[in-house]
């Protein structure tokens, strides 16, 4: 008697799993000249006297998380950190001057059709810090025009994300969003890139 066999086929979920690499760039020292009046009991006199101080540029770049999970996504569907679920990065300038952000990745997540480097199915934006991320009392302040704040795909290169993330407390904080898109015929399994940020002073 002839058999007919029954194939079940399990689709797994595709968990991307966001990895991150950060590349601080130290500045160099600036120098200031103070000038000090010398003062005697019956007023100032003429004298001036020229001292010379170094004060530090420091570079100091923090995140709020190393990973971001982007948890189960089926093929031909997507998710972004707008919603902030998942969270986006959360950058935190915690120098003593402004900074510009670039931003790469590894590698492309995916390996489906219409992926690779510099596709649509994982793309990037600078963002405000929302105050469900970050609480009151934190506001965004960049160079809003001359920053990335509509998504951009990704490539292996260094690209714009953030111009002149102040240092002021309370105003060093932004996001990097995240976009991914999943080819409909990817395949299944955990999926993982790495993303560098870089941090260099603003000019």
């Amino acid at each position: 008697m002839q058999g007919k066999i029954k194939t079940n086929i399990a689709i797994l979920a595709i968990i991307p799993t966001v990895l991150i690499v950060i590349i601080l760039i130290l500045s160099s020292m600036g120098s200031f000249n103070i000038s000090l009046s010398g003062f005697t009991t019956a007023g100032a006199n003429n004298t001036t006297l020229m001292a010379s101080v170094n004060v530090s540029e420091t570079i100091t770049l923090s995140l709020s998380a190393a990973t971001i999970n982007f948890g189960s996504l089926v093929q031909g569907t997507a998710n972004n950190t707008t919603n902030d679920a998942p969270n986006p990065f959360i950058l935190v300038n915690g120098g003593n001057i402004g900074i510009d952000l670039t931003i790469k990745m590894n590698q492309s997540p995916f390996n489906g059709t219409g992926s690779g480097n510099n596709t649509n199915t994982f793309r990037f934006k600078a963002g405000n810090c929302s105050t469900a991320v970050c609480g009151t009392g934190n506001t965004s302040v960049f160079n809003w025009g001359s920053s990335q704040t509509s998504f951009q795909n990704f490539t292996t290169v260094a690209q714009n994300l953030i111009k002149n993330l102040s240092y002021t407390s309370g105003n060093d904080i932004a996001e990097a969003e995240l976009l991914l898109s999943v080819p409909s015929d990817e395949s299944t399994g955990t999926k993982s890139v790495a993303i560098t940020f870089t941090a260099s002073k603003t000019e």
